[in-house]
């Protein structure tokens, strides 16, 4: 049974579908409030479950049982609230600091293992425990991996040897950036082609001449 709350959900939500399409026209009102109300929600949103998981993950199972050095990050969290008034917002930067600072020093690590080193220790290993179509892989694989690292020794003029390699590295950097950027493209495609089967069932055929779809 279809209520008016699921009725009114999928209207509102086809006005802001709608309005964002209108921006292959041009700018106008119509997509610059319906962004807003876009973000707007995503605020409200991202506010909401940030209170979920300080109460779920800080207040319920720490703060309740007296561990009481937990309300420093209680407190850090409430400080990023005062973003929202224009008198207090240089409060806010101080525990984004903190933030970027230890999300920037986790990641690094995360990233220098998991991108360099298990990468290139991948690499070596391939080309020793592999045979067959699986070794002519893993010598492509080899060989785009250390073309790609010269490519970016710039204490040396890239000239003879490491020019030639480092243009090979080149080569490489745009394949890849090229399989990125087409496996976006498809991602996109695929989030319009669920706006346009909403648009065109849910919201023509199932709202405006309520059909059962």
């Amino acid at each position: 049974m279809v209520v008016w709350q699921d009725q009114l959900g999928t209207l509102m939500s086809a006005i802001v579908i709608l309005s964002q399409f209108t921006m292959l026209w041009k700018d106008n009102v119509f997509f610059r409030w319906g962004t807003r109300i876009v973000v707007g929600y995503a605020l409200v949103d991202a506010m909401g479950w940030g209170w979920y998981y300080v109460n779920l993950r800080m207040w319920q199972p720490y703060v309740t049982k007296g561990e009481w050095w937990w309300w420093g990050a209680i407190i850090l969290t409430i400080m990023l609230y005062t973003r929202l008034t224009k008198q207090y917002a240089w409060i806010s930067k101080y525990p984004l600091a903190i933030q970027l600072g230890l999300g920037v020093g986790v990641t690094s690590v995360a990233m220098l293992r998991s991108q360099i080193i298990d990468q290139l220790g991948f690499t070596i290993d391939s080309l020793f425990t592999t045979t067959g179509m699986d070794l002519f892989n893993a010598i492509i694989v080899f060989i785009g991996v250390a073309t790609v690292i010269s490519y970016f020794f710039f204490t040396h003029e890239q000239t003879g040897i490491l020019g030639r390699t480092a243009y090979v590295g080149r080569a490489f950097i745009m394949a890849s950036i090229a399989v990125i950027w087409a496996g976006d493209y498809m991602w996109s495609m695929a989030i319009l082609a669920g706006v346009l089967f909403f648009l065109v069932n849910t919201f023509i055929k199932g709202l405006l001449l309520g059909m059962t779809v």
